[in-house]
């Protein structure tokens, strides 16, 4: 993938985590790995680096780390060093890292967890880096939600990494500030790659294929950190995430149509540029708010709506259908487009500090992303019903023939990129 200038100085300012150094360093034999692995990283002083040998190792029991800074997991390599969790009997993770500063963690696969594979949470100065997790039974709704899942957590760099077959998202980054992911592989996932209620961040250069839907931007209602905030999406491509939606019922992603680019559900501030779209067959990019789901929140502090979405400059170009209808989502917007698949879809349904005063609607910017672009608004803010949605629907993406200013996110200049 190409790489841009301005890509190459982000970079540069992302500094001062280099300067936690290893001072300590424990190279494991691959006789006593199994055994003595999460004693290491019990006993283990701040500072450490654990050094993991090639080879495939089994785990009964989850493996966590609490509290100690400054420790690098390192194997050799994603595929080469594999921590399989096949037989797991105990515990809701592969490998759990829990309120560490200054943790990283490279170079090896887990695979088969019973639930997420690699969490990393409440943590600061997070370096994901090489790591493969995947779940080899195929696509099953048994397999854990989420392969490479970073939360609530501050500084965060996931870089070089490859996620398959998690029953929600290969890669999960939620709730957290100050974020990074670039250079990752996602594929035959429910989402591939997923960015939910989360501030300032940049991801780029990664590549989705083979999941239902390619890659997400969300904000859910009732949590910790309530709505997410600028986040940029450039140089991305998503290409033939057409897959089954083998989600567990009940969850929001098992709403995801197959057959979806990218989805962005109810944040605030994002710029998507010089992304390619291709070979969807039910939508490149929808926009929608919460309120489509029609599902109730109770937190005063979420916003329900998208807000300042600028999506400019992108290469996007349909399947040829037909729209897929396995889902309701699916179904309305089958429905709506006559069964064709559709560029850029949005709700309708804004924000009213974000309608003029002449009703028209403010903050949703949508320019030079191909020729003809199939464009449809349900404008469903102005009846949500299906049938009142088939006649106020319009296909005229003139009102959104605009630009947006864009914002910082360079807050990152306290932490390591290299």
């Amino acid at each position: 993938m190409r790489y841009h200038a301005k890509a190459v100085a982000f970079a540069l300012v992302l500094l001062p985590i280099a300067a936690c150094q290893p001072t300590a360093s424990v190279q494991m034999d691959a006789a006593t790995v199994e055994a003595d692995l999460q004693r290491q990283l019990i006993e283990a002083e701040p500072g450490t680096e654990i050094i993991l040998p090639e080879g495939t190792f089994q785990f009964a029991r989850s493996l966590s780390l609490n509290d100690t800074p400054g420790i690098t997991l390192r194997g050799a390599g994603k595929g080469k060093t594999v921590l399989s969790f096949e037989n797991q009997v105990e515990g809701a993770e592969g490998l759990l890292v829990k309120s560490v500063s200054d943790i990283t963690l490279e170079g090896f696969s887990v695979v088969d967890s019973k639930g997420d594979a690699i969490k990393v949470q409440a943590s600061e100065n997070v370096i994901l880096r090489d790591l493969e997790t995947t779940w080899t039974g195929g696509q099953l709704p048994t397999n854990g939600g989420y392969g490479l899942y970073p939360v609530s957590s501050t500084n965060v760099l996931v870089e070089d990494c490859e996620a398959s077959y998690a029953s929600d998202a290969g890669i999960y980054v939620g709730q957290s500030t100050n974020v990074v992911v670039r250079n990752n592989y996602v594929h035959h996932n429910v989402a591939g790659l997923e960015i939910e209620n989360t501030i300032n961040g940049e991801v780029y250069d990664n590549l989705a294929r083979y999941n239902t839907g390619g890659m997400l931007i969300f904000d859910m209602p009732d949590l910790p950190q309530p709505n997410g905030d600028r986040i940029k999406f450039y140089n991305n491509r998503m290409e033939e995430n057409n897959s089954e939606n083998f989600a567990p019922k009940g969850s929001v992603v098992a709403t995801i149509p197959p057959g979806s680019g990218m989805i962005i559900m109810a944040h605030s501030n994002i710029e998507a540029y010089d992304n390619a779209i291709v070979d969807h067959k039910t939508v490149g990019i929808a926009i929608n708010s919460w309120l489509l789901t029609g599902l109730p929140f109770e937190s005063d502090a979420f916003d329900p709506f998208s807000t300042n979405i600028h999506i400019h400059d992108n290469e996007i170009i349909t399947g040829s259908g037909p729209t897929d209808m396995s889902t309701e989502f699916g179904q309305l917007i089958s429905a709506m487009s006559g069964g064709a698949p559709l560029d850029i879809a949005i709700d309708g349904i804004f924000s009213p500090a974000a309608v003029s005063a002449e009703g028209m609607p403010q903050g949703f910017c949508f320019q030079n992303n191909g020729e003809g672009m199939n464009f449809l608004n349900l404008n469903a803010g102005m009846n949500p019903d299906p049938m009142a949605m088939m006649v106020n629907k319009s296909a005229d993406a003139t009102p959104f023939d605009c630009s947006l200013p864009s914002f910082d996110t360079s807050d990152h200049d306290q932490w390591l990129a290299e």
